[in-house]
């Protein structure tokens, strides 16, 4: 019989933060646990100090690549497929959590709840406290993250998820490990880099009720080197291309999304996007077809037009 939780912890450079990470995971008050330990082909000494936790008797594998994958959702991939619990924890390696953390989340589990996530904590990366996370949740009245709650995933996606990514950072998850079937890591899950991880929680709430612990029991690390950190252009370019590509996920499969929603996106996207980029390649590489290109050249040209 296999463990009860798998924590994966997918790691690339982060050296710095993995020691507090591993203990604050070892430490756990519930410790029906295995760690799956990942490295995304680091350059720092993360590799070395993966290695000297390879045979700790919690570690049942270590799983280092020779090339960067290009996208963490990869890795989030190949560490779900070794994994032998009923429950599923991505512990990314920058952060760290409370000791009662999978304690507290798993009382919440149940036969139609799937998905629990605890309140997180951003720090820096000293581990000072920047903010609590239910200040991000505050335009949404009532403010619903100031308790526990419990609700039908459907519902949490019309209410929630659809207006923006209410699951700040994916230490903070505890998910059942049947929710995710061979279709979820699709091409342009796997092709995401900014967004990714807000479609994968839209998929799995699809399926499951959610339920949310107020308690902060994750603290997400802020650092030079987070993939979020939206520092050119570009990256918020690339950001609004995989948010619309999440936008027309939902509009088409949940009829959630309004036109006017769409079309705030899009002008937001070519503020930032000089002409010259609509005939690049390096954009299309997102999976848009002929037929959009043209379609977006267009609504280009009359948005300059216009303003």
């Amino acid at each position: 019989m296999g463990p009860k939780v798998s924590i994966i912890i997918p790691n690339y450079n982060h050296a710095a933060f993995l020691e507090r990470r591993l203990q604050t995971v070892f430490q756990q008050t519930f410790q029906d646990f295995e760690v799956i330990l990942l490295d995304d082909a680091s350059t720092d000494r993360s590799q070395e100090l993966l290695k000297s936790y390879e045979n700790h008797p919690k570690v049942s594998c270590l799983l280092v690549n020779e090339k960067n994958s290009g996208s963490p959702f990869w890795q989030w991939q190949k560490g779900i497929a070794h994994a032998r619990g009923k429950y599923i924890w991505i512990a990314e390696s920058d952060d760290y959590s409370e000791p009662h953390f999978l304690e507290s989340l798993l009382r919440k589990m149940n036969n139609t709840t799937g998905i629990c996530y605890a309140q997180t904590v951003d720090v820096d990366e000293k581990g000072n406290t920047l903010s609590n996370r239910v200040v991000y949740t505050e335009d949404f009245v009532p403010n619903i993250w100031r308790a526990d709650f419990e609700m039908q995933g459907n519902k949490f996606i019309e209410k929630y998820l659809s207006v923006k990514n209410v699951v700040p950072n994916a230490s903070a998850v505890l998910f059942k490990r049947e929710l995710v079937d061979q279709t979820l890591f699709s091409e342009m899950l796997l092709n995401m880099k900014m967004c990714g991880d807000w479609f994968f929680w839209v998929k799995l709430s699809e399926k499951t009720n959610v339920a949310f612990v107020a308690e902060p029991m994750n603290y997400f690390r802020h650092h030079a080197a987070i993939s979020r950190t939206h520092t050119t252009a570009a990256k918020k370019r690339r950001r609004l291309l995989e948010e619309a590509e999440i936008r027309k996920y939902l509009l088409g499969k949940l009829n959630l999304y309004e036109a006017s929603s769409n079309r705030r996106l899009l002008k937001k996207w070519f503020r930032l996007h000089p002409i010259t980029a609509m005939f690049s390649a390096s954009f299309y590489k997102m999976g848009h077809s002929i037929d959009d290109k043209f379609s977006l050249l267009l609504k280009f040209l009359r948005f300059k037009l216009k303003n």
